[in-house]
């Protein structure tokens, strides 16, 4: 528009409902102000720069193939190929695809803004939002089952598949030779089953969905080039309220490797983790978000039947552990699980309030027994090894008498050490 030129705007009934009194449901109403008409379910987003024939094509095969059952719009965008993938765009045969073709590349961030911003407000139009990369293969019911576990609890911020190359416990241990062997293994598995889903403290999206209100609200920091962006992410959106989950009932093929050299990788990698340390206050994207697989598998070898689970973490960094034993409960079908934390670290009391629905305590360790006087839990992880107290027996004696009958603690004694499991009998 023109200095000076005024531009009327009939909003009609678009935003009635602004004013409710829900913060999640005010988010998507602002989300969906720009959206057009018959907006999508979701917008599938899927960027190239060459590798037509090596993963272009296959990856655009996939997607045609297996996510016919959910409403969604193609975006494609073409970060200055030379290969032909503008062409190839033209020519799929998707009834509601938008093609953006960024003449020269200068990185993949770069394309997707320039793309973003020539939509302007319509770049994302459905409710949900699922960008691929360009080296991962989707299968049978993928889609379908993202949206389902999306759609459980509007709280849901972000959804991931587990995926043949994953770190952070998200790889599948599916077993394939060929493409087509793949997918007749995935379609096998892909079959919608909450008991599969986990809560993360933070998620890597080989492939993801994510509520467009939300992404529309944060969707990177720039700081980070490659390493730690998504962990970012992770942490933003469980600041901002919502819920992180892992779908075991799906699974994605994503290819190993990266287009980075070695050397630039270790330096990015290394950048990146300083960058997020500092971001978050000294929280360590790694150290911090750990979950120890040991120590769950053996202190629930056995679980009493109640009516409800009270779980403590005590010095549990950011409480991956924690969700850690909630999600193997959800797996034996119990969702009456609550959990409560006591930090000496005041860094980690926010990110243990995103998950804990019981009390969280930050005070010194001389306050502990006055913190939890009257509760009792029916398991409490320590996370810091048990020599690192001063007085190992008290910190175990004042654990046990905080234990229901039956509750177990449990921890390692020294760092990488043993881990015990102490049970209470009366």
């Amino acid at each position: 528009m023109n200095y000076g030129e005024v531009i009327e705007i009939d909003v009609g009934e678009v935003g009635a409902e602004v004013r409710q009194s829900d913060a999640f449901v005010r988010r998507e109403v602002a989300a969906d102000l720009c959206v057009g008409d018959a907006p999508p379910l979701v917008t599938v987003y899927f960027q190239a720069y060459n590798h037509l024939e090596d993963q272009t094509k296959m990856a655009i095969h996939s997607i045609l193939q297996y996510t016919q059952d959910v409403d969604h719009e193609l975006l494609l965008v073409d970060n200055g190929s030379t290969d032909g993938t503008l062409d190839f765009f033209r020519s799929i045969p998707h009834p509601r695809k938008r093609i953006f073709h960024v003449k020269e590349n200068r990185g993949a961030l770069f394309g997707y803004l320039a793309a973003k911003g020539a939509a302007g407000n319509a770049f994302i139009r459905g409710k949900y939002f699922a960008p691929l990369p360009s080296d991962v293969l989707v299968t049978k019911n993928w889609l379908k089952n993202l949206v389902a576990c999306m759609e459980s609890d509007p709280r849901i911020g972000m959804v991931v598949p587990v995926a043949s190359y994953a770190s952070y416990g998200q790889q599948s241990d599916l077993r394939f030779s060929t493409y087509g062997e793949m997918q007749e293994a995935a379609a096998a598995h892909n079959v919608s089953d909450p008991k599969k889903w986990e809560e993360r403290l933070r998620v890597i999206p080989t492939a993801s969905l994510i509520r467009s209100s939300l992404r529309k609200m944060y969707e990177a920091d720039y700081a980070f080039y490659y390493n730690f962006a998504d962990d970012d992410i992770s942490f933003m959106y469980r600041r901002l309220g919502y819920r992180l989950m892992l779908c075991g009932d799906t699974f994605v093929y994503h290819a190993p490797g990266t287009a980075m050299t070695k050397e630039d990788f270790e330096f990015d990698l290394q950048s990146g983790r300083e960058v997020f340390r500092r971001k978050y206050f000294g929280i360590d994207p790694w150290d911090d978000t750990r979950f120890d697989l040991e120590l769950r598998d053996k202190c629930l070898d056995v679980v009493p039947k109640r009516n409800a689970y009270h779980i403590l973490g005590i010095d549990a960094h950011c409480g991956a552990d924690l969700l850690h034993f909630k999600n193997r409960f959800r797996a034996l079908g119990i969702e009456n699980v609550t959990l409560s934390a006591f930090v000496q670290d005041s860094k980690y009391w926010v990110d243990l309030q995103t998950i804990c629905d019981g009390a969280v305590f930050c005070l010194p360790l001389r306050d502990l027994a006055a913190a939890l006087q009257g509760n009792v839990y029916d398991y409490i992880i320590l996370g810091e090894p048990l020599y690192s107290y001063e007085d190992p027996q008290a910190m175990l004696e004042l654990m046990r008498d905080h234990l229901s009958v039956d509750g177990r603690l449990t921890g390692r004694v020294e760092t990488d050490g043993e881990v015990f499991v102490l049970e209470r009998h009366a």
